[in-house]
């Protein structure tokens, strides 16, 4: 009966505890939500917007993924600490450059799903922009008390796949000096302030 007892603490606790996890992980996606509507406002805001998404990011996991296993033993080290920084710093930029188009038509979010594994967790998201929907699925791994963000898809289609698809392509062709070139050239380009268009 003591057995039983315990095993039954067990299991609610068990519950509670990941009830809890899962609670923590939504409010944590929906803050991003509201702060990635902030990342191209007046400078202080902007700034700390912009810090709070890439600090919730694993950049090292993400670099990692999209580059594979075996171009990562290839190329790590400087060359891959070099990779990680120029390839956070073009997504980055990318994703920020981007975001006013994307709140601007009133899009609406809701979490769907938080499922928590262990030191895993996958959160569903779905958007509503302009009477369309579609869905972003968030990955996330736990070191310590802190969740990052190591993967993101779009409609079942992983970020990262995508991206490692396309750096097989060029490293079969090129030398990964090349790459780190294109990634240095792509970001020099996001840096420079847009051109006022012609009426």
């Amino acid at each position: 009966m003591k057995k039983i007892s315990v095993l039954i603490f067990v299991l609610i606790f068990s519950f509670f505890a990941n009830a809890s996890e899962q609670d923590s992980l939504k409010l944590q996606l929906e803050n991003l939500f509201e702060v990635s509507k902030k990342v191209n406002t007046p400078e202080s805001e902007k700034e700390k917007s912009r810090k709070e998404i890439e600090g919730a990011i694993d950049w090292e996991g993400i670099a990692r993924l999209c580059l594979g296993e075996s171009n990562f033993k290839k190329h790590k080290g400087k060359n891959f600490s070099e990779f990680r920084d120029l390839l956070k710093e073009v997504i980055s930029k990318t994703a920020f450059s981007r975001m006013d188009k994307f709140w601007a038509a009133g899009t609406k979010s809701q979490i769907d799903k938080v499922d928590v594994q262990g030191t895993k967790a996958h959160v569903a998201a779905k958007f509503i922009t302009n009477g369309e929907t579609f869905s972003l699925d968030y990955y996330l791994n736990k070191k310590g008390n802190r969740w990052s963000i190591d993967d993101i898809a779009y409609e079942d289609m992983k970020y990262t796949v995508n991206i490692k698809e396309q750096l097989d392509a060029f490293l079969k062709e090129k030398p990964f000096s090349e790459l780190l070139v294109k990634l240095r050239k792509k970001r020099d380009e996001l840096d420079k302030p847009a051109k006022p268009k012609s009426s």
